[in-house]
């Protein structure tokens, strides 16, 4: 018989089934019956089932979306919630969702009154029709109880003998594919379909039956007192499993037969899959289609960290993804799971106790016959060791790639395996010309040390570490120098698999060692030839090098070579007659030697009138003196140009100290050497007070010296700048000086120190310092502000929660008592107090909006919109979109979720079209962004277009208008230096325009 296809109308339907409810898979309501709409005309279309009805029979677990489907295929009683009426029927699987087929069932005319319900508000085959008639008519409902109490004993016989005829008709049904059997209480057979004569033959126990003599073996076996007794046999390679119902009035026992082969091989499988699953090391889980995990292995709950309770109920992706996992592969494992496709993911799994592991993860759907997904079965392996590996080759390979210097890899017949990028660039060959060949035969050559090369043959021949120098060839026939430092890789038993060699170019150090052997004889002749004396004496003060001019200034008649090893403190004594002051020199020289340090351009007077300078050089070695130099120079001349050059010094400087501007002199320590008077009156010290002193020390506020320090610095490197500081003079009083600074350069252009020209500036400073302490003064005003604002909301919606708790309190406890004109009030109450609280909310954050202390951030306005879409409650006749891709912003995070959530939630609470729509958009200008947020709800009047924007203006009926929200928007926009408009048509809606610069 071929499958009825049923199709109905909306009209034809509900005239059979007038009280129908059709639900999604969410258990929202999609569509209701006529009559049930007229009963409860307050039932709306997609209001969640559970807010207008309660199941209560069968009185199962707590219902919700997931288990739904347990009162399917049963009776069900269920009831209004608020008019406590029942309705009688069943509930079925209809598409995704759910179908409830039944009637109202009337337990007292006061329904049938109270709702105005007629008998055309019922199906005509409603078997309520009849009760309803009953119900208005006692004495008719007497009548018909007898009659009924009558008939139904008059047929109680007839309907016994018939139900037997037609149980039996119906059990040993030729068609049915299921073995029956009718065997007395000794097992006699008695009765057998076509499917029991089909077994000839049962194996039970591991005994094989003929069918009559396996029945007489078994009948006394079966237990006739028990409802139904069961044993399992194999007939024909199939399993059977068979039930025993017996019937002691009858004196015979019902065999109800079924063959489970399938379902006994798919059991077994399955438990073999068990165990292999569970004592496998990675972790296996099983899921629902919907993605929850339902069974688990110990391995995964051991990988993971979380209890069995924890896991099971939870998807894979709550359980295991966390801030550093790759978004990318968890999407690609979600996307594999909808569409019920393999996959293999590597993530970062997170543990129970915060930590991660590395996991690879093989997911396969398991499908039916109809090739429908039924379960998820996946295998999560911990390959955060091979992980490690990886990275850490990569390390490897990476450093090995860039190192600077070469380095190759052979295996263990010396010929190459690999090498990095510097290796090729110094040999020149590239990669290909290298691989498989061995480097002495690419890179020695004829001027190859062949020392060096046997070293090499014979180190290797013998797995040792190698390291020398060696002359190379590069490609192109150009000798170059490289050290080699190489030794053997081993593997565990000792055997040499590879061998490893960094080589470095060491061709500039070894042109360097050549011209320091060059630059040494250049330096011996320079010495020689120098127009300074030196002396370069040992520990023992023998003469090892001597120039020229050093004979020339003490008159020795011979050659320079001829002073070398003579002992330098007897020709001392010898021509101490050369010195003016001959012990005074003696003396010196040997404290000079006795501290051995350096001493620079110290004077001497020589006994003819001259006058020499003479610098020391210690020359230590370790911790010891290997000797020191001397060095003499004749600076008669000069040391009389610099007598001069004083004298004009002094006559510039008395013209300086009539200036009215401080001038100050230091040298490169910062010490002073000169001050012109006006600097005196500036600091109320005296020229002696400041002379030799550290000028720092003396005049500056001890915050301000490192500034003067940092500046001496910059004068050494020849800056000239201007700068602040605060000084002390003389009386302790603080004053401001502007400094002009200067480095100060010596004849020969040398820098000795600095000159500075002070300006007082202590007035100006006073004023700027007034200035700074208002704004100090303002921006702590408007931190109290802020407080306040904080401590007023707070303070004023805690009484507000009181309120509304005490009215919720009142109307629950007083229900009854109260007429509607009384509860009327208290929701007066009630929405007053959430307007309250909205208006309260509005202040604080008005407040917040111009908080300084907000960072900027670069923002991507996409995920913020979607965050906030997902905040505000959207009425399901509401579309929200974004038009465009939004771009990514320099701004606080905070004040852009204010301005746009107050803007998208003004337009959600004022829609007033049966289906709303929000646009969101933006254009990109040269130098600002202009975001428009368009709605279709009832539009702003052109005389309020302009007032909208003001605190506490409110232009519409709805409670939740506080008249702070655009308030706040138009302040935001306004603090980024922005623009905020709108255009609007009252009925057709209003569009917002955001202008903000880039």
């Amino acid at each position: 018989m071929e499958d009825s296809q049923f199709h109905f109308d909306s009209e034809a339907f509900n005239r059979i089934f007038p009280f129908y409810i059709l639900l999604d898979q969410n258990l929202l309501i999609k569509d209701s019956g006529r009559s049930l709409i007229k009963m409860l005309p307050d039932l709306k279309k997609t209001e969640y089932f559970f807010h207008s009805f309660t199941i209560t029979n069968p009185f199962p677990e707590a219902l919700n979306v997931d288990n739904f489907y347990k009162v399917t295929n049963q009776l069900v009683i269920i009831e209004t919630v608020k008019e406590k009426i029942s309705l009688r029927g069943q509930f079925e699987n209809y598409e995704e969702g759910y179908l409830f087929l039944g009637s109202l069932w009337l337990t007292s005319v006061s329904h049938f009154e109270e709702k105005k319900i007629s008998f055309s508000d019922f199906a005509h085959h409603d078997a309520s029709l009849a009760l309803v008639d009953l119900i208005t008519d006692p004495d008719k409902l007497d009548a018909k109880l007898q009659n009924y109490f009558t008939t139904i004993l008059q047929q109680e016989d007839k309907l016994k003998s018939a139900t037997a005829k037609i149980y039996d008709t119906a059990l040993f049904d030729a068609q049915n594919p299921d073995p029956l059997i009718r065997i007395d209480f000794e097992g006699g057979l008695l009765k057998m379909n076509t499917a029991a004569q089909n077994l000839k033959k049962l194996t039970y126990q591991d005994v094989d039956y003929d069918l009559q003599d396996f029945f007489k073996f078994i009948a006394p076996q079966i237990n006739k007192t028990e409802e139904k007794w069961g044993f399992e046999a194999d007939s024909n390679h199939e399993h059977y499993t068979f039930v025993c119902k017996t019937l002691q009035e009858e004196r015979y026992i019902h065999v109800y037969g079924r063959d489970i082969t399938e379902q006994k091989r798919n059991q077994e499988e399955l438990i073999r899959l068990s165990l292999v699953a569970k004592t496998n090391k990675n972790g296996i889980v099983f899921t629902h289609p919907d993605g929850k995990i339902f069974w688990c292995n110990d391995a995964y709950i051991k990988l993971t960290g979380y209890e069995k309770e924890d896991i099971i109920g939870k998807t894979p992706v709550e359980l295991g993804s966390n801030s550093l996992s790759n978004k990318e592969e968890i999407r690609k494992m979600v996307s594999a799971f909808y569409e019920g496709n393999t996959f293999e993911v590597e993530i970062l799994h997170a543990k129970k106790n915060g930590g991660t592991f590395w996991s690879k993860t093989v997911g396969q759907p398991i499908l039916d016959s109809s090739q429908k997904v039924i379960q998820y079965f996946a295998m999560i392996q911990d390959i955060s060791e091979d992980k490690q590996k990886e990275e850490k080759l990569l390390l490897l390979s990476s450093i090995a790639d860039k190192n600077i210097g070469a380095v190759v890899i052979c295996n263990k017949e010396g010929k190459i395996e690999w090498v990095n990028s510097s290796f090729t660039k110094m040999t020149g060959y590239s990669n290909e010309e290298l691989v498989g060949q061995k480097p002495g035969h690419l890179l020695q050559g004829e001027a190859t040390n062949q020392e060096t090369i046997k070293y090499l043959k014979n180190q290797i021949k013998q797995g040792l570490p190698f390291t020398c120098e060696i002359l190379n060839y590069t490609k192109f026939k150009e000798k170059y120098w490289v050290r080699i430092q190489g030794q053997a890789l081993h593997d565990k038993q000792g055997e040499v698999i590879k061998f490893f060699a960094i080589e470095e170019n060491i061709s500039q150090e070894k042109e360097f060692n050549q011209q320091l052997i060059d630059s040494e004889n250049r330096l011996a002749s320079l010495i020689t030839n120098l127009q300074s004396g030196i002396l370069l004496e040992d520990e023992n003060r023998k003469v090892l090098i001597a120039n020229k001019r050093f004979c020339d200034l003490f008159d020795f008649k011979g050659r320079p070579e001829e002073m070398i090893g003579f002992d330098s403190k007897l020709l001392t004594e010898k021509n101490i007659h050369f010195f003016k002051k001959p012990n005074e020199f003696i003396e010196r020289t040997e404290e000079i030697l006795r501290n051995k340090k350096n001493v620079f351009s110290e004077e001497i007077e020589i006994a003819d009138g001259r006058i020499y300078e003479r610098s020391f050089i210690a020359i230590p070695k370790g911790n010891k003196n290997d000797g020191h130099l001397w060095t003499f120079e004749d600076i008669t001349i000069k040391k009389k140009y610099k007598e001069s050059l004083e004298a004009e010094k002094e006559k510039y400087r008395n013209i300086i100290a009539n200036m009215n501007m401080g001038l100050l002199e230091v040298d490169k320590n910062d010490v002073i050497q000169l001050a012109n008077q006006s600097f005196c009156d500036m600091s109320g010290f005296s020229l002696i007070d400041l002379l030799g002193n550290k000028a720092s020390e003396v005049l500056l506020h001890p915050e301000d010296k490192k500034l003067v320090s940092f500046k001496n610095k910059e004068r050494v490197k020849g800056k000239s700048d201007s700068y602040e500081v605060a000084s002390i003079n003389k009386k302790g009083e603080t004053r401001y000086w502007l400094i002009s600074g200067a480095p100060n350069y010596n004849v020969n252009g040398e820098i000795i120190g600095s000159i500075g020209i002070h300006l007082d500036i202590t007035r100006q400073k006073s004023l700027e310092l007034q200035k700074e302490e208002l704004l100090k003064k303002l921006e702590k005003q408007n931190g109290q502000l802020n407080d306040y604002a904080q401590i007023v909301s707070h303070d004023l919606k805690s009484p507000l929660q009181s309120i509304h708790t005490l009215v919720t309190w009142i109307k629950e406890d007083n229900e009854k008592e109260f007429n509607p004109q009384t509860l009327q009030y208290l929701a007066m109450i009630e929405d007053k107090v959430e307007k309250m609280d909205h208006f309260i909310q509005g202040i604080l954050n008005y407040s917040k909006v111009d908080d300084i202390d907000m960072i900027a951030e670069n923002i991507n306005l996409n995920d913020e919109i979607s965050k906030i879409i997902d905040i505000i409650h959207i009425p399901k006749n509401i579309e929200v979109v974004i038009k465009n891709e939004l771009p990514t912003i320099k701004a606080e995070r905070f004040r852009m979720q204010q301005l746009f959530l107050n803007i998208i939630s003004n337009a959600v609470n004022y829609i007033d079209k049966p289906l709303g729509y929000i646009e969101i958009s933006f254009e990109e200008e040269k130098q600002y962004y202009v975001f428009a947020i368009k709605d279709n709800g009832p539009g702003i009047a052109k005389e309020n277009q302009a007032k909208i924007f003001k605190i506490f203006q409110s232009f519409t009926s709805n409670n939740r208008s506080t008249g702070i929200g655009l308030s706040i928007v138009k302040k935001i926009v306004e603090n980024y230096n922005g623009k905020i408009w709108i255009e609007s048509e009252l009925t057709k809606g209003t569009t917002f325009f955001i202008k903000l610069p880039k």
